[in-house]
């Protein structure tokens, strides 16, 4: 069975407004969506049980150096080797030249391509998360499936985001891990992880 695929927007939807932090001079100085944080850590988590194909970023910022540093952060807050499978920004060959490109579901198309990754009932399958609310990619998976980061992220701003719908589809769907040998410590693991997930999903 294909897993869920979580397409990320960055700007105001998972950090701070990269403009802000631009002019502070300080690239340590960020300021992450803890919320959209903590959906990023079940989905790492279902991404190892088979339950998520692929974590992808959609970002129209073009600032290659920060987008990594951003990348860098969250792979050393969730302590894995890395969290995005692919990331594509603004000026990435495949996208239409532009200063606001859109963002479609051939994008993600091609990402999961790229990966030698299913693209069967992809529609059906993306979480797309983003602050602004009318993509094209709107049209072309379900309504429900479109996360709207809302208000924009910024620091010490109330997040009303409703994660529900995507919390609802990572811990209802099936998914088997790869058959090997079960050790004592793999069943530990394991024991571990559904704890894990159980307890972000609780606390979101």
């Amino acid at each position: 069975m294909s897993g869920l695929v979580l397409v990320w927007d960055m700007d105001n939807t998972l950090v701070g407004n990269y403009y802000d932090v631009l002019n502070k001079s300080k690239k340590e100085i960020l300021h992450f969506n803890k919320k959209a944080v903590d959906v990023l850590e079940a989905a790492v988590i279902a991404r190892a049980q088979k339950k998520v194909s692929a974590i992808l970023m959609l970002t129209n910022n073009s600032d290659k150096h920060f987008i990594e540093h951003v990348h860098n952060k969250l792979k050393a807050k969730l302590d894995v080797p890395y969290v995005f499978d692919y990331i594509m920004d603004r000026e990435h060959e495949f996208r239409p030249l532009s200063d606001d490109p859109p963002k479609r579901l051939v994008d993600v198309e091609f990402m999961m391509e790229h990966l030698d990754k299913s693209t069967y009932n992809l529609s059906n399958r993306v979480f797309f998360f983003d602050d602004i609310p009318d993509h094209v990619i709107l049209t072309e998976i379900p309504l429900t499936h479109y996360i709207n980061i809302f208000p924009p992220f910024e620091p010490h701003v109330q997040d009303k985001t409703n994660f529900k719908p995507v919390l609802d589809a990572i811990s209802s769907r099936g998914g088997k891990p790869p058959r090997r040998k079960i050790t004592r410590k793999t069943r530990l693991n394991r024991r571990s992880s559904k704890k894990n997930l159980t307890n972000i999903l609780d606390d979101i």
